[in-house]
């Protein structure tokens, strides 16, 4: 079973790669290794596009889900 974290509300968790309001750790990935940004932190990156939907879909395939 896979453990699961889930951020405050109004935040997202991030690790600098992944990001997500509940995160499913894959076996290996370290739940330590996030931290919470606010949502208006995280609709800024979008805006500026520091993260796209590519990077989204390769964290996913780092986490062993298939996109």
């Amino acid at each position: 079973m896979r453990k699961v974290i889930t951020a405050t509300e109004g935040y997202i968790l991030t690790d600098g790669e992944i990001y997500g309001t509940e995160i499913y750790l894959a076996d290996g990935v370290d739940g330590e290794a996030f931290y919470e940004i606010t949502l208006e932190e995280y609709n800024a990156m979008l805006e500026s596009g520091e993260a796209t939907d590519a990077d989204y879909r390769s964290a996913l395939k780092k986490m062993g889900v298939r996109v």
